[in-house]
């Protein structure tokens, strides 16, 4: 059983739980568990995070592509803080508040955008939980430096608070080939992380919803109100 757990394939996509006598994760419980096999380790979904915790899945799983977060008491600025010289290959970010625990992330514009500038192969960054972003701070950190790469596809968070029109329309620049934004309040979604499901396709959804009453205009696929705002490419391709 030592060997097969061993295999580097076994390793590559894990799922953590903590164990039944707590809620949350301790750091040397995790490290005794992954640290012989963090080089394997290319996508994880894990439950019960503290800072520490999701600073040392950033930090030392060097491979790391896909992290997925379902639920914590508290997080801060702290767990997504990186070194100036650090650059992360993570491709997929998802931090989904649970039921059963507090959903609030205390993380502010300057450590999003310095975490954007750090991982130039984001592709998908879904912030499904209570988080406020002051939008134009945030969006001024990523115009004043040199974007590396324009891999990113998706952005979620939600909550449309702070954010204009024109602030998606910014961050469009900035990445133009981005094919969706959605600042969507997380009430409004009812996906549940603990589920096999899939979070944009829940979103999606949602937005077909919306589009049965109100249609995205054509020329710019840019929709808002005091709820929401929803910029998505791919219905402009379905009209």
């Amino acid at each position: 059983m030592r060997t097969f757990c061993d295999q580097p394939t076994v390793w590559k996509s894990i799922d953590l739980k903590p164990s039944r006598e707590q809620e949350l994760w301790k750091l040397t419980e995790l490290k005794n568990t992954i640290n012989p096999h963090l080089s394997h380790i290319l996508s994880i979904r894990i439950w019960g995070v503290r800072d520490n915790i999701v600073q040392y899945l950033l930090n030392q799983c060097r491979n790391l592509q896909h992290l997925t977060i379902c639920g914590w008491t508290t997080l801060s600025d702290h767990c997504l803080r990186l070194l100036p010289s650090q650059s992360l290959k993570i491709k997929t970010l998802e931090l989904i508040g649970s039921s059963q625990q507090t959903n609030f992330v205390s993380v502010d514009a300057y450590t999003l955008g310095n975490l954007l500038l750090h991982s130039p192969e984001m592709t998908n960054l879904v912030l499904g939980c209570e988080i406020h972003i002051h939008a134009e701070t945030f969006i001024t950190e990523l115009e004043k430096k040199a974007v590396a790469s324009s891999d990113l596809q998706s952005f979620m968070l939600a909550s449309r608070k702070t954010w204009l029109n024109d602030h998606v329309l910014r961050l469009i620049n900035v990445y133009p080939e981005i094919q969706k934004i959605y600042l969507v309040p997380k009430a409004s979604i009812e996906f549940d992380p603990v589920q096999e499901n899939s979070v944009d396709a829940l979103l999606h959804e949602k937005l077909k919803q919306i589009l049965d009453i109100v249609p995205l205009p054509l020329e710019i696929p840019l929709l808002s109100n005091e709820e929401f705002i929803i910029y998505d490419k791919r219905f402009t391709t379905c009209v």
